[in-house]
């Protein structure tokens, strides 16, 4: 909105203006220079809302975290190499997501094109495999028996943060199998 009046005061983009109606008002500076007691006419002065500021911080900072995120996720990729009388090989995200999975031999293979393990967590695909090896009769209750151990070879992890599979080793425990977990060189018996 255009307004009219004398300058009492000048700033760097700003002239301080008093009206004929003795209205104080802010206008925008033109590119000329005005002088202080002049007639001056311009477009009132609008400051740009703080809640705008905040809002683009606010969006810069969840694009920042999603993009974190997002990283962290494909960071730190490992592989876990199943064996239960058929050996299967994963890719494993950093949130204990299959994100690939392999057969080594042909029974692997065969649990593979039966079982849909891609984008599972890793305990929940370990339960799986458990399931259909006992099914398909690649682990018998005379593997059990016989002191059979379930391997888990974990390598390429990068993260230094062991990989919790005790809810697996439990699951295994139900069914008579100890569980061998090779985790970057690191094994333990359970």
């Amino acid at each position: 909105m255009q307004k009219s009046g004398k300058i009492i005061n000048i700033e760097k983009n700003k002239v301080f203006i008093i009206t004929t109606n003795n209205e104080f008002v802010t206008l925008e500076k033109h590119a000329t220079e005005p002088k202080i007691g002049e007639i001056y006419v311009g477009e009132e002065f609008r400051s740009v809302a703080i809640w705008k500021y905040l809002l683009v911080i606010s969006c810069m900072l969840f694009l920042l975290f999603a993009i974190r995120k997002l990283y962290l996720v494909n960071k730190y990729n490992f592989s876990v190499i199943v064996d239960m009388n058929c050996p299967i090989k994963m890719e494993v995200t950093g949130s204990n997501k299959i994100k690939k999975v392999e057969g080594i031999s042909p029974s692997g293979y065969k649990i593979k094109q039966l079982l849909t393990l891609e984008h599972k967590s890793l305990n929940d695909a370990l339960h799986l495999i458990l399931d259909e090896s006992i099914k398909q009769k690649y682990l018998t209750k005379a593997h059990a028996d016989d002191g059979f151990k379930i391997s888990i070879f974990i390598f390429d992890s990068k993260n230094k943060i062991p990989i919790n599979l005790s809810e697996f080793k439990q699951y295994a425990a139900t069914h008579n199998f100890k569980v061998l977990i090779n985790n970057n060189g690191q094994a333990i018996i359970e």
